[in-house]
């Protein structure tokens, strides 16, 4: 396979790779290195399938996006990592601007779920206005069949950062494309991910209020509500954007455990999303991003699309990138499913959220 994915890549600057979990991606990333003498790249395990070749891949499959050419330059960064801080994410960024020697064009930002908003925080201060994409790694059914990985290693707890000097343009679009709802209320107590009281009350029961009593079973079993909140999760009603949490499970019958943290003090809203909409909102940010799909064409495309979503529309996701394709026609396209995303709402702060849709298109 990694003969395959090295195809037509002699001239490679970077690549990021993409691999579903019953690929060994120890002995991937080894043959890679190999194959590619000193060519950096990233990876990470995706959920169920991945996009390569311009369209979707299901079983034990792996996918490679190569950006080639002399004025490309690229630096990547892996730790291993049980925990995160702040200064950890500080750590990433100064060692791969190091490595880069270059303004940085964009970032790739890749972690194991759980490390982000920390490692997030900390390179933010250094790469304060780099556009910066990122997903974090993914397996099949949530039990943690998950890595990272680069030249350097695999790591089933950790992240890999790259720092990319690209000489077109660069857009990374990132947007949930969800919808608010009337039902809205403050955050009064969180523990980590776990939101434990909204306006003062039980964040479960309210939450259960507002999706009129379809959570009740799970107010008192704790099993998982991934599926039953893909379309109506919550939203974090930011300066910048509205950011999604997807809510897992129900925490003692009254917290709701997510996948993704927020404050004290901030506002979250019931949010929907449409099928339709989740299956048509990749092509549409791209779009948007080239200007229209009269605009300019891409050189590639590399999309970070939430694995919820994906769950969601199936088996509307083949149909989700023939959509893409209409937009940029035969450029490269590749991409993953994710267990987290991350990306900047309009002039703000790195965030991860879930149920979103980011792209990095390259012109």
């Amino acid at each position: 396979m990694a003969k395959e994915l090295a195809a037509g890549a002699k001239d490679a600057r970077f690549g990021f790779i993409t691999a579903t979990v019953d690929i060994d991606a120890d002995a991937l990333r080894t043959a890679l290195a190999a194959e590619l003498p000193g060519v950096p790249f990233a990876g990470l395990t995706s959920c169920r399938s991945v996009i390569g070749d311009g369209q979707l891949v299901q079983g034990t499959v792996a996918a490679a996006f190569w950006l080639l050419g002399d004025k490309v330059k690229a630096a990547v960064v892996s730790r291993q990592l049980s925990a995160a801080t702040d200064a950890m994410g500080a750590d990433l960024a100064t060692a791969a601007t190091t490595l880069l020697g270059a303004t940085p064009s964009f970032a790739i930002f890749n972690a194991t779920p759980g490390l982000e908003e920390p490692l997030l925080r900390g390179l933010s201060t250094s790469l304060k206005n780099t556009p910066l994409l990122g997903g974090s790694a993914a397996d099949n059914d949530i039990s943690g069949k998950w890595s990272v990985f680069s030249r350097d290693g695999r790591f089933t707890s950790g992240a890999v950062l790259t720092l990319v000097s690209w000489p077109g343009d660069v857009a990374i679009p990132w947007a949930s494309g969800a919808l608010p709802t009337t039902f809205k209320a403050t955050v009064t107590r969180v523990e980590g991910r776990v939101i434990r009281e909204l306006d003062g009350k039980p964040a479960a029961q309210v939450y259960n209020g507002w999706l009129e009593g379809s959570l009740q079973a799970e107010l008192s079993s704790g099993a998982s509500i991934l599926a039953k909140t893909s379309f109506t999760p919550l939203g974090v009603m930011r300066p910048t954007g509205i950011t999604l949490l997807h809510p897992e499970r129900i925490v003692d019958g009254t917290g709701i455990a997510c996948f993704a943290a927020v404050s004290k003090g901030e506002q979250v809203a019931l949010v929907k999303s449409t099928k339709l909409g989740m299956q048509g909102r990749p092509a549409s940010i791209i779009a948007r991003a080239l200007g229209g799909t009269d605009g300019r064409k891409p050189k590639g495309v590399l999309l970070a699309y939430c694995a919820g979503c994906m769950l969601a529309i199936d088996p509307d996701t083949k149909p989700m990138v023939d959509a893409i394709r209409k937009v940029i026609g035969t450029a490269p396209l590749a991409g993953s499913f994710h267990f987290g995303e991350q990306g900047r709402h309009d002039a703000g702060k790195p965030e991860h959220g879930n149920l979103m849709t980011g792209a990095l298109v390259l012109s």
